[in-house]
Parts: structure tokens; sequence; C-alpha cells
């Protein structure tokens, strides 16, 4: 029963955007808001699948129950998936290379890549922590995101190990690897292979429609405007949807703490298709908005 398609990333690299054009295209309306993002997506780690299999109160499951009925929560998921993909932050395989995706549920999959350097920015705000101190999450074999009232813990790691398990998959499902900078570049043909890969109808109205109505300009008036369910309580800026630059980094990161990312996840960035930036050309001044501390990228 191969039916899941998994939209996988590392977070803070596209994953609710993405989300929100496969509901815009699906869709194919004239207009889009922001909840109808979970009409075309589901979680494999909301609670209520693990508890249904594992028969307790989502309340009492330990992470022990968690990874004993993760196999069964995902036959579930893939009885009832319909045309939704699956969105997930968990690493393919964790860090001891325990699996944490079937693959005998699975059709196909979706890993989207964004730069660590810009991840750092993004998820040092989600997460309202430095910049110093996201960096060492990124490098932490044993990351997590913590279990939530709705969703079990999921297992992340460093970013070069979530890259990895999902880039080298041993061709056990296909796998289309799309990166966060061309989603912004060109998106029409970077979703548009997005569909194609999908094997949905293509329609190149619809496409040109479901880019405009979620262009990341719109889904952060939207947010504005409504609000969104997945904002994180604790993000520092209290957006969900804050700058989505490519190459931010540049104005906010000294150059050793680009040094530090770039040592730790040089090599996955290269399997990855980005080229290392040169940092000796860096010239700018940043003011680290966490420790307040001025000082030159030099």
């Amino acid at each position: 029963m191969r039916t899941l398609v998994w939209l996988a990333s590392f977070p803070k690299s596209g994953n609710t955007w993405t989300r929100a054009f496969i509901a815009a295209y699906l869709s194919g309306g004239e207009t889009f808001d922001l909840k109808q993002i979970s009409r075309y997506s589901r979680s494999e780690s909301l609670l209520a699948l693990f508890a249904d299999r594992a028969g307790k109160p989502a309340a009492e499951l330990t992470d022990e129950d968690i990874d004993a009925n993760r196999q069964a929560a995902q036959e579930r998921l893939a009885q009832n998936i319909g045309r939704c993909v699956v969105k997930t932050h968990n690493a393919r395989l964790n860090r001891d290379h325990r699996r944490l995706i079937f693959s005998r549920y699975t059709r196909s999959a979706i890993y989207l890549i964004r730069n660590p350097l810009d991840v750092v920015d993004s998820l040092a705000d989600h997460t309202n922590k430095s910049f110093d101190e996201t960096i060492e999450l990124m490098n932490q074999p044993r990351h997590r995101l913590g279990a939530t009232a709705k969703h079990a813990a999921q297992y992340v790691g460093t970013w070069s190990h979530h890259v990895e398990t999902w880039i080298n998959n041993n061709d056990e499902f296909p796998v289309l690897v799309l990166r966060y900078e061309d989603l912004k570049a060109n998106p029409y043909d970077t979703f548009g292979e997005l569909v194609r890969f999908l094997n949905w109808e293509f329609d190149d109205a619809r496409l040109r429609r479901a880019i405009d109505l979620t262009s990341f300009e719109r889904v952060r008036r939207a947010e504005d405007e409504y609000g969104f369910a997945e904002a994180s309580d604790v993000a520092r800026s209290g957006r969900f949807f804050r700058h989505g630059e490519v190459d931010r980094w540049r104005k906010v990161l000294s150059s050793s703490q680009a040094a530090a990312v770039i040592e730790h996840h040089g090599a996955a960035m290269r399997v990855a298709g980005y080229d290392l930036p040169d940092l000796a050309a860096t010239t700018n001044t940043v003011r680290d908005p966490h420790a307040g501390e001025e000082r030159s990228t030099t």
C-alpha cells in the first residue's frame, strides 16, 4: 500500500509555503486562505494516530509508545490519505539509523532544502534563540522538535544528517529535491516540476494562479490580517512568515558564525548544490540582534 507522498524538510526550509501552494493548486480556486493548507496535507506526528494504534489516551503516550507504534501509525495514515501530502520534519533515519519513514507505505517524497546559513536566521527567530545557540542546535545529533499537546516529538538531528538521510535513500522510493532558493527565483518551473513529479494533471493557468495566490508576500499579508495557527508561541518577531529572503545571512551573521555553519555542513551543502561562499570577501558590519554587539564580518 504505497500511497504516502512525504513533504519533508529540516525546520524553516519552506515546507509550509509549499503546502500552501499545493492547497491552492489542488483546490483550483480564485482565492486562497491559510486555513486551506490543512485540507490538503496531513501530519505524521499527530498523537491521535499513535493513540489509536497504542490503545491509550494521547496524554499517556511515552516516547517508547511512539517508537513502537510508528509503523502502524503510518500504515493507518496510508489507508486514508487521499490526495493529501504528509508533512514531516523527521529525518528519514534517526541517529542510530533506525527507520522513521517506512518505504512500504511510501509512493514518493519531496524534500525541501534551504541554505543552512539562512536557516540559522529563520530558526533563531522561530525558537527565540541566539544565532550561536541555533548554530549549536543545528549541529546537535539528538536535536528533536519537542512534543506538544497534539504532536509527538520529531527527530531532526543535525542539518547534514537530515539532508543526507533524505537525499540518499538507497532508491527505496522516488525523491524530488527542491531548493528553497529555486522556489523563490523561479517558482513557475520549480513548482511545475513538483506538479509533474506527482503526476497531477498539469494546468498552466492553474499553476500560475496558485503561484500568485501563495506568493510569499501574499501569505505574509494573510498572516498579518488573519493570523496563522502554526505560528510559534515563542517567535521573537511574532510571525511565521517573516522575511523569506535568500542570502539574508549576509546581513545578520558574522563571518565566524557563517564559518561555523560551513565547517559542520559544508560537505552536505556541496551535495545539495550550494556553492560555499568566500567569507573573506564579506565586508558588511552586522549587529547581532540577539546579543546587541556590533562587529565586522571580516
